[in-house]
């Protein structure tokens, strides 16, 4: 499997997503993947990852 880039307009709307809720239930996921075009799986990696950036 290859990396996804995401565009800096997609990760701005993760990131304003981020600020409000930091753990998206499986519709708003698949809201955001909808809307950014990208994999609801791609969606959850990055809350998991951002999460965990948040943590350190």
């Amino acid at each position: 499997r290859r990396r996804t880039h995401l565009k800096p307009s997609q990760v701005a709307v993760l990131q304003e997503t981020f600020v409000t809720n930091t753990l998206p239930d499986a519709a708003m996921r698949a809201q955001l993947a909808q809307e950014l075009g990208v994999s609801e799986r791609t969606v959850q990696i990055w809350f998991q990852n951002r999460r965990a950036k948040a943590r350190k």
